[in-house]
């Protein structure tokens, strides 16, 4: 016997968890936890607690496999949590086999950061540049699934002082740069340091489809600039957005020189004249990380998926998991499917027939349970219940297709709350 416990404990977290319990003919028996909560994620910020493991289960009659989710998980994208859900599948062994997770998307924080730092003997004093930096670091994201930042140094020459994947936490990052030393230099190469960070940086610890980001920060005198336009375009032809931070005392043209070089080649690229003064360095550098910045509604960021779970018994081509997704669509509510060709997540508008836009905020929680029927055509179609639709609540039945279209058959209306 399988047992879901939603609010089991694993170390210091209320993870949930499943037990598998003997059925003996005495009544007698042990239960043992299966310890599904201890399992992670390795790409992504997640959040464990209260997630809810067991809160359902779903067998597979073909091999004796089962599937137990979690539909509170959550994990980390920039300042907000997006309770995704996910469920684990567990062999006929008892042991834990893969991840299902349809609706986990990448965080749009999935960046590269490089920092390429102007060391030179004309920057002056070092401590401010130094204190500068730690206040850009402490506002990104750094993690797993979100950010990564690496620095290079350059002068005359350039030298890594960490890579992008040398630290996965905030703290790690601003430690080590709290330790990087002014290694000076009579000449100010910044093409050479852009380059640099182009074709070796990005490749240190980078990460396939993560958005590469790079920002300089110089006092603007360059003694390669002939150089510039060439390193520029390879940046541009590579996808690197690029930021100028141009240090002067205010008084000087070095912000009018940082400009002419990189502002007017890039002229979509922002850049902030920050003063090297003693207490100075105070502004904070707006690139698309700070708090807030990624607010918008993705339709799948609160799905919580697997509040209900149901194994379609491999009989069809197109046979594998439904999903209920009731927080999907402004809570209206969503079915997902996982099979072994991939995951289906139907467009929000394949609803619109059965669930209008204009009762979005009733939350009619669609797929609170799901279960799916063989019709007298020998077709397997789905269903799924929406129980807060229009107060009364609604049964769809429905086909689901690869092109993410629905074909909703049936409705049923309830007549009471």
């Amino acid at each position: 016997l399988v047992v879901g416990a939603p609010y089991e404990s694993n170390g210091q977290q209320k993870t949930g968890d499943v037990y598998k319990c003997p059925v003996l003919s005495d009544g007698h028996g042990n239960c043992t936890k299966l310890n599904l909560g201890r399992v992670t994620l390795s790409n992504v910020s997640e959040r464990k607690d209260n997630m809810r493991l067991g809160l359902s289960l779903a067998t597979n009659p073909r091999d004796s496999s089962f599937l137990a989710c979690s539909p509170l998980w959550s994990h980390e994208c920039g300042s907000s949590y997006y309770t995704t859900g996910m469920c684990s599948r567990v062999n006929s062994n008892f042991r834990f086999s893969r991840t299902v997770a349809p609706a986990l998307q990448r965080c749009q924080t999935y960046m590269d950061i490089i920092i390429v730092l102007d060391g030179s003997n004309s920057i002056y004093p070092w401590v401010e540049v130094q204190h500068f930096l730690i206040n850009i670091l402490k506002k990104f994201y750094i993690g797993p699934g979100q950010i990564q930042v690496g620095v290079v140094q350059y002068g005359e020459d350039v030298v890594h002082e960490f890579h992008l994947n040398d630290y996965r936490s905030v703290q790690d990052v601003v430690a080590a740069a709290s330790h990087i030393e002014q290694r000076g230099g009579t000449e100010t190469r910044t093409a050479y340091g852009i380059e640099f960070a182009r074709s070796e940086a990005f490749r240190k610890g980078g990460r396939k489809g993560a958005k590469r980001v790079m920002i300089v920060i110089t006092d603007g005198e360059s003694h390669d600039s002939p150089d510039l336009e060439k390193v520029i375009e390879d940046s541009e032809r590579d996808n690197v957005t690029r930021y100028a931070v141009a240090v002067s005392d205010g008084n000087s043209g070095l912000w009018k020189s940082c400009r002419a070089w990189w502002c007017s080649r890039n002229p979509k690229a922002p850049g902030q004249p920050i003063p090297t003064a003693p207490g100075a360095f105070q502004e904070v550098l707006s690139i698309p990380t700070a708090p807030g910045a990624f607010q918008e509604v993705l339709g799948m960021e609160l799905p919580s998926l697997g509040q209900e779970s149901h194994h379609t018994a491999p009989v069809f081509p197109q046979d594998g998991i439904l999903l209920g997704a009731v927080g999907a669509y402004d809570w209206n509510g969503a079915v997902l499917k996982e099979t072994s060709s991939g995951k289906v997540i139907p467009l929000r508008e394949s609803y619109l027939q059965e669930f209008p836009e204009e009762l979005k905020n009733h939350g009619a929680y669609l797929g609170y349970t799901v279960s799916s029927v063989i019709s007298t055509k020998h077709e397997r179609i789905y269903v799924a219940g929406a129980p807060r639709f229009n107060h009364t609540g609604k049964v769809i039945l429905f086909n689901m297709h690869s092109n993410r279209n629905l074909t909703i058959h049936q409705a049923l209306k309830g007549e009471q709350v």
